[in-house]
């Protein structure tokens, strides 16, 4: 049995007539009869009760023509969902982006993807740089968002960049810098850091002591890393350490009596900040990359 056997059965079914069913299929009545027979062959019972001058479903055509509708339907959706895979419009894309950026302006890429391309379904990916990076060049993701690096192999990847944050220092409330309205490295070469640490990134990988030492020309004292947020948030407002975040990930903190928030200036008065960047692997061939580029 094969799509077109069926597609001929339900229209000799709908008409009642070889002869018209065969016109409207573009085939011969002779065609029709012998597709017909075959599908009564692979069945194993008639599907029609005919003679010289009528002819009628049997009981068992009755319930064919009802699932052949059915999977004729299903087979023409399916055709049409593989030709909006190929253009983009629908399928499947794995986002992978690294712990804290959830509370950025990912929110609002996400929603709008999701709106503007209904059926492709979203999978994420929440990790540390290294692991999504790996992931990317796997293929088990698609997309990356991540900090910046300069690590990052073009001859396997590509990336553009997103937007910067500014840096936020974070001190606990009775901190002595915690009365001035922004920072400095220098400011801070003193200080215990706790550092946002995942506990499968290795302290060579992390991205704010290799920030602080190119910018601020020190390697920064790190008291403790810790790979929760929360936690960090707890140890700076027992006044453990201090630490540098991405101001995306402080916002929602301005506001606690316990730490005071402040941004840190470069030298020149500016404002020091933090690049994020899309990365995915050259020559991907998911349509709906280039859909999520586009919107990005």
């Amino acid at each position: 049995m094969n799509l077109n056997q069926l597609e001929y059965f339900v229209t000799a079914a709908e008409t009642l007539n070889f002869t018209r069913a065969a016109a409207k299929c573009y085939i011969s009545q002779t065609a029709m009869t012998q597709q017909i027979r075959a599908l009564e062959k692979t069945v194993g019972t008639a599907l029609f009760l005919r003679d010289n001058h009528h002819v009628e479903l049997t009981a068992a055509g009755k319930v064919l023509l009802n699932e052949a509708h059915l999977i004729l339907e299903r087979s023409n959706e399916a055709l049409r969902m593989a030709r909006l895979a190929s253009e983009g419009i629908a399928g499947e894309i794995t986002i992978g982006f690294i712990r804290g950026y959830g509370q950025s302006d990912l929110f609002d890429t996400i929603r709008s993807f999701h709106r503007t391309y209904p059926n492709i379904k979203i999978r994420l990916m929440k990790e540390n740089s290294s692991i999504l990076m790996n992931a990317l060049e796997k293929k088990e993701c698609d997309v990356v968002f991540s900090i910046a690096s300069k690590n990052v192999n073009p001859l396997i990847f590509e990336h553009r960049y997103l937007k910067s944050y500014p840096v936020m220092g974070v001190l606990y409330a009775d901190h002595p810098l915690s009365f001035r309205s922004f920072l400095t490295y220098g400011d801070l070469e003193k200080e215990c850091f706790i550092m946002m640490q995942p506990s499968d990134r290795s302290r060579d990988q992390m991205e704010e002591s290799m920030l602080i030492y190119e910018r601020g020309g020190y390697l920064p004292n790190v008291a403790a890393v810790e790979g929760d947020q929360e936690k960090l948030l707890l140890m700076i407002a027992a006044g453990m350490g201090i630490s540098l975040l991405p101001e995306y990930i402080t916002r929602i903190y301005q506001k606690n009596p316990h730490i005071t928030i402040l941004p840190v200036q470069k030298q020149d008065g500016t404002a020091e900040t933090i690049d994020f960047e899309v990365y995915w692997l050259k020559g991907n061939g998911n349509p709906a990359v280039n859909q999520l580029l586009g919107l990005l």
